[in-house]
């Protein structure tokens, strides 16, 4: 999108409007003043953007969406409203000089909890400098954690990892976001994070290189392209898709070049003469709920079930005549090629049968058929959709389908409030009562329990939660297809995995996927098992702002006995493509990138380990294939490599096994797995 120009027009109020009405285009300028006092109301009593507008703010096309004044009984009556729960990013602009050595931004907010689900907060805060083509950023989001450009902190009392969450959502609290840069170039940016005078986060600068254009500005035809664009300003609002940004702001105090860390907000309202203290009060309610009364009945959505005026709605994913097509997926419409049509059936000695119809006195649903069995069973499953949210605490159990082109397990997980409200079927064989956090060390036994294991063939797994959560307008994206949690041995054949963010969540174990298909868009294989997918196709779907195929860990709730196998995600004989959309654009897919360190099965220090031997990789992927999680949990750390890949995807620049590290660990599946895969 091509970037034009404007001017703050609060710079120049002789040139607000031109003689037809309407703003002159310039070129925009930095502020006079070092002080910037925000106060709603104090422009326009009643039209926000041109509120922002007089004071010094810049806003997009989509103002009047996301912006608006609300009454209280402080500050003109006014309280500046910043809602994007409807996912739609967006944000204010402070154009700055450029050379500035510390701009600190200070604010009173009140934000809310999403109200569909009230354990998950709505994020108050996305806030970055903006030098040249480095940023110094600061984000809040709805995992109450605050983000900067490489590091995160958890929003808990205490500062603990095991404290209650801090909210700092629910009532008025003070904010000053302060960014330095002593020598007044982007190279040396950081930014820390204070709540209530309390510094929560700290972090330092990253590039960005994407950002090819100057910031200029057209007032007359503001659209999404002001908030990105290398040069010098201020941006506030939410423009990362993560944020769910909701929040009422009482004013906004910038500052530049002045250190007034040690000033009280009576004090530094004195200087502006304004009360920047009292907390405001507001009949606002709040966020209204968007949540349809309930899921779709069936596996095709319609218009009413996703709350949609439009009378011609058409989910894109419809499936027709119960049966998906394998060289055209529902969503992606793309072609599984690996996972035949009509597979072979494993001659196992059945102790049930799902049948949807109750053919032959068969199970109608698989759970029946699960909670029936002992541990330790093969079940059958006939074709037919089983809408089904499944949950597997049994040792031992194997599904096995007949033809995953009309077996297909589909639900809509894509829940607000955590991972673990995103699961389609979450296959559990930690003992009862084991709570687990990505990071966080679990007390399970060192070895596993006889018959800890899950097997699956000849099965879809489609998780539609992220293509209904979209339709209605939610912000939730992560829809898990299958997780795995205390799992030792795992057997997947000719399997489909349909999801969006998050499609296999594989937190511990050792798995072999043989010829399956798997699509995402984000982190869509994700965990700290040990996984080989052999002769698999892994398909990223479209997401402009890149994808992310592995998110590895350290085998975090992995057992001691099997820890001498935490190998990570290894991709042998693969296919790896995406949508066409990547070829071309600036932001490509990463192949994997670190996530928490340490884990129960492994230590402290153990990382991140992903693979790729023998691939055909399409021309898809990032200069930079491997990428940081954060300064800590980085790709220098972790074991990533390729091996021999080819496409014009793969790369010889990029880090490569060697022929010593290939024969020592990589050269079978025994060498890999630690045992020899058998469907049973």
């Amino acid at each position: 999108m091509r970037l034009m120009r404007m001017i703050a027009p609060a710079l120049l109020a002789a040139c607000v409007l031109s003689c037809t009405g309407g703003p002159r285009s310039r070129t925009m300028k930095a502020p006079k003043s070092a002080w910037n006092l925000y106060l709603p109301g104090k422009g326009s009593k009643n039209d926000a953007a041109t509120d922002l507008w007089k004071q010094g703010w810049l806003t997009g096309d989509n103002a009047a969406k996301h912006f608006s004044l609300v009454e209280s009984d402080v500050n003109g009556k006014r309280l500046l409203k910043f809602d994007t729960s409807d996912s739609l990013q967006d944000a204010m602009v402070f154009p700055l000089a450029g050379d500035e050595k510390k701009v600190t931004l200070i604010f009173k907010a009140r934000g809310a909890v999403d109200p569909d689900n009230t354990a998950t907060p709505l994020g108050i805060f996305y806030a970055f400098l903006e030098k040249g083509n480095d940023q110094s950023v600061l984000r809040h989001n709805s995992s109450n954690q605050i983000k900067g450009s490489k590091d995160m902190s958890r929003l808990r009392e205490g500062g603990t990892s095991s404290g209650k969450p801090y909210d700092i959502v629910s009532d008025w609290h003070d904010f000053r976001l302060v960014f330095d840069a002593p020598d007044g170039t982007g190279g040396s940016m950081t930014a820390r994070a204070y709540i209530d005078g309390v510094l929560w986060h700290e972090d330092t600068n990253a590039p960005r290189p994407e950002y090819k254009e100057d910031l200029n500005f057209d007032p007359t035809n503001l659209a999404a392209g002001y908030m990105t664009g290398k040069g010098n300003y201020l941006e506030f609002g939410d423009n990362d898709g993560s944020t769910n940004a909701y929040g009422l702001y009482a004013y906004f105090l910038l500052v530049i070049d002045e250190d007034v860390s040690g000033m009280t907000l009576e004090e530094l309202g004195a200087r502006v003469k304004a009360d920047l203290v009292t907390n405001p009060q507001t009949d606002d309610k709040g966020p209204a709920s968007r949540r349809p009364a309930k899921k779709p009945a069936g596996i095709n959505m319609q218009g009413a079930e996703v709350n949609s005026r439009d009378p011609t709605y058409y989910d894109p994913a419809t499936i027709k005549d119960g049966k998906l097509r394998l060289d055209k997926l529902p969503y992606s419409r793309a072609d599984s090629e690996v996972v035949s049509a009509n597979p072979e059936v494993p001659d196992l000695p059945f102790a049930a049968t799902v049948d949807a119809t109750g053919a032959g006195g068969a199970y109608r649903t698989i759970a029946e058929a699960i909670a029936a069995v002992p541990e330790g069973s093969a079940i059958k499953i006939m074709p037919g959709l089983y809408y089904e949210k499944l949950v597997i605490t049994k040792n031992g159990i194997s599904l096995i389908g007949t033809d995953p082109a009309s077996t297909i397990i589909y639900g809509y997980e894509a829940d607000t409030g955590g991972i673990d409200g995103n699961l389609l079927v979450e296959v559990n064989l930690l003992p009862a009562g084991t709570k687990t956090e990505p990071g966080e060390v679990a007390p399970i036994p060192a070895a596993p329990a006889a018959n800890a294991s899950f097997n699956a063939a000849n099965l879809t797994f489609y998780n539609k939660g992220a293509e209904w959560n979209q339709a209605w307008g939610g912000a939730e994206r992560r829809s898990i297809a299958l997780a795995l949690k205390g799992v030792d041995r795992s057997y997947l054949k000719n399997c489909v995995f349909l999801g969006q963010q998050d499609t296999l969540y594989f937190r511990s174990g050792r798995v072999y996927a043989q010829n399956c298909y798997v699509e995402g868009d984000v982190d869509y294989i994700c965990g700290g098992a040990t996984v080989l997918f052999d002769g698999c196709k892994i398909n990223t779907i479209q997401y402009p702002n890149g994808g992310i195929i592995v998110a590895a860990a350290g085998a975090d709730t992995g057992y001691a006995s099997t820890a001498a196998f935490a190998n990570g995600y290894v991709f042998r004989d693969c296919k790896i493509t995406g949508h066409k959309s990547f070829e071309a654009a600036d932001k490509k897919v990463t192949l994997a990138r670190g996530t928490w360190v340490g884990g129960s099965a492994t230590g402290s220090t153990a990382t991140g380990m992903t693979t790729f031997i023998r691939c055909d990789i399409q021309n898809i992927v990032n200069k930079n294939a491997w990428a940081d999680w954060d300064s800590t949990n980085t790709a220098a750390k972790c074991f990533f490599r390729e091996y021999q890949c080819t496409g014009a995807g793969a790369s010889s620049a990029r880090p490569q096994m060697t022929d010593a590290e290939y024969n020592a660990t990589y050269a079978t599946t025994e060498h890999i797995l630690g045992f020899t895969p058998v469907m049973k």
